[in-house]
This record gives structure tokens, sequence and C-alpha cells, in this order.
């Protein structure tokens, strides 16, 4: 049975990858405690802009890419997930870059995802409202997209079922005694548990530090902006663009006529908050940047954005991991703005580890 109070596991942060390693262990007939001080969809996850592609240019997490790419399209396990938007995904990359981003092609390849590499002019002939100067090639996925986040949230939430419970409390620190997680402590009092997920952005930091865990986490400013396009039907046939050599990425908006547009930045230790406003520096950050690979944006009007933050690992990629001490102890941090769409592969392979965890 699972209560507000103890649980076979203890989740810290109720965004995607929190949710989706809820999901997973529930299925497996495990009791989770899932503790937000916002409740589900706090945090970076509420600012994500839902975007989904199996082809990795990192290298990083390709296997992860292309799985999640898959869960999303089919509907999640048991096919309840909202319908994946399937715009495409073009991802823009330096002609001298292609080799060095063949293995992640490879990889989506071999599980059965359509790439095609595009040349610049076949990138406008394809998309005309957009710009690719000739030194950029474009890989293009079909059957990539985007999904609305909110909607899938609740869609883990209905799936984890009677085995989740939500502890709306902050989390201050961890249990633990002879070497083993015994629970979490939070302002609402202690869970009493023998595995614990801290999958909390930099909220991971202090709680793992509290048990001599060092993540060195960091804060990466984000922010998008909405832009109307009122006068011409572009955004209809535009795909999601992610620019490599930018930083820059777009996709189309439900609402018809409006495009979500942001450029990531190099600013870092910012607070961990999400604003619903975007100051008019940053529109025209965005704007001076996004333009360059569609026009028409240097024509639209600005009708909302968000400002907000990504999580990044200061001496490694976001990963999984299962600390030998406190035993019960697993972490899944640092995505550095890529969680969403990686979530239903992390959460399947944090949830094995947390399973693995003998009883107390």
């Amino acid at each position: 049975m699972t209560t507000a109070r103890s649980a076979d596991v203890a989740i810290v942060g109720g965004g995607i990858i929190g949710l989706a390693t809820a999901e997973r262990l529930t299925a497996h007939g495990a009791s989770v405690v899932l503790i937000d001080e916002t409740g589900a969809t706090g945090g970076a996850t509420s600012a994500s802009g839902g975007l989904v592609r199996a082809f990795d240019p990192t290298g990083t997490h390709t296997a992860w890419a292309t799985e999640g790419c898959a869960l999303y399209q089919a509907g999640g396990p048991r096919g309840t997930w909202p319908r994946l938007r399937e715009h495409g995904s073009l991802t823009l990359i330096d002609r001298d870059d292609l080799p060095r981003v063949t293995a992640a092609l490879d990889v989506a390849h071999a599980a059965g995802h359509k790439t095609d590499v595009l040349t610049s002019a076949e990138i406008a002939g394809r998309f005309p409202g957009l710009t690719a100067p000739g030194h950029l090639l474009g890989v293009f996925e079909p059957r990539a997209g985007w999904l609305p986040v909110r909607a899938v949230v609740e869609a883990l939430r209905r799936d984890a079922g009677d085995g989740l419970r939500l502890l709306t409390a902050r989390a201050t620190g961890l249990l633990h005694s002879s070497g083993r997680i015994r629970g979490v402590r939070t302002t609402k009092g202690a869970v009493s548990t023998g595995a614990v997920l801290l999958a909390a952005g930099t909220g991971s930091e202090s709680l793992a530090a509290s048990v001599g865990v060092r993540l060195g986490l960091n804060t990466r400013a984000v922010s998008y902006c909405l832009f109307r396009c009122e006068d011409f039907a572009g955004p209809a046939e535009l795909p999601t663009v992610i620019d490599r050599t930018t930083g820059a990425w777009i996709r189309r908006w439900d609402t018809h006529g409006t495009v979500l547009a942001g450029v990531s930045s190099d600013r870092t230790g910012v607070p961990p908050l999400v604003r619903k406003t975007v100051p008019a520096t940053e529109e025209h950050r965005i704007r001076e940047v996004v333009r360059h690979r569609w026009p028409r944006l240097a024509h639209t009007r600005a009708v909302g954005g968000v400002t907000a933050y990504d999580t990044l690992a200061s001496d490694s990629p976001g990963t999984v991991t299962a600390w030998p001490r406190p035993r019960g102890l697993v972490t899944a941090v640092g995505w550095n703005g890529g969680g969403f769409k990686l979530a239903p592969a992390v959460g399947r392979r944090a949830a094995a580890e947390l399973l693995e965890v003998p009883a107390q």
C-alpha cells in the first residue's frame, strides 16, 4: 500500500523524468511517493518545448533518443499518451560535421527511424520558408516532431494509477544509516523508503550532498517567444527546426499561425525560476538569430513567451547513476534541455536501477 509517508520508492522531482520513472515502477508493482514543492509538471519541465526526435547529433544519448522517439510515436507503453505531432524534425548541421554524426544516424536507422540528409538547396525546395546557407546540411526525420508537455504528464500520472501518490512538499534532506537510504525528510514530515530517485534538477544538488554525494550541477538560461504570423500561412509547412550552428530552434504552436522560437544561451548560474514573460532584450536576441533561418520572423509580432532554465552537469553529460553508497540512491540529472525527448528511456533505466535495490 502507498501512503504519503512510506513507499517502495520515493522520487524527488515531479518533472518528466520523475513521472516517466514513476510510471515504469508502478507498472512493475512498486509503490511510489512523488515529492515536489510545486506538484507535477513544475520546474524546467513546465517550460519544455516538447521536441521529439531520434537523431542525437551529440552522440551522447543516441540509443535513448531512438528509444524515446519510438515510445512517443507509439503513444507510450500502453498507447495512452497524446498523439505525436509528426510535423517532421529538421536538424541543421555544418557540412564538415557530417562524418562526426554518421554513427548517430546509423543508430537511428538501425532502430527503424527514417532520416534523410538534405543539402541547402533541397531544404529550400522542400521547405520554402527556410533559409540554409550552402555550408549547412539538414537531417530530416519525417515522423518526428513535438508533443504538448502537460498532456504527456497527465497521461503518465493516469498510467501510474493508484500506485503513485503525490506529496506537495519540499524535500530538505535524505535519511540514511548503515550505508543505506532510509527515507526523505520533507517540510511535511519524513517519508520512509529504501530507495530514492533524485530527479529535481539543481534541487538535487543539496539533497545528494546531505549524504556525501557530489553531482556538480548548474543552471543555464533558456527562453522562448511565441510569434503570431497573421499575414501568411508559413507555419503550416514548417517542420520542427533545431539549428546546431546557431542554437536556434523553432516549432509550430497549436494555435493557427503561431510559432514557438528560442535560442540557446551561454549564461549559467541563473535562478531556477520559470516566468511567463520574456524581456524585450531577449525577444530581440531570439528574433535576430532565428530570422536568419526563417526570414518571415522579422515581420511577425511576439504574443507571449517564457523565461526559464535548464540543468546541466559541469563535468559529464546527463546520466542515470546508482550510487554504491548510500545504497538505494539513484540520480537522473543534468540533461541540459534534452530531458523530454529522452524521458521514456531514462525512466525505464532509472526504474530498473531502483527495482534492483533490495528491500530494507
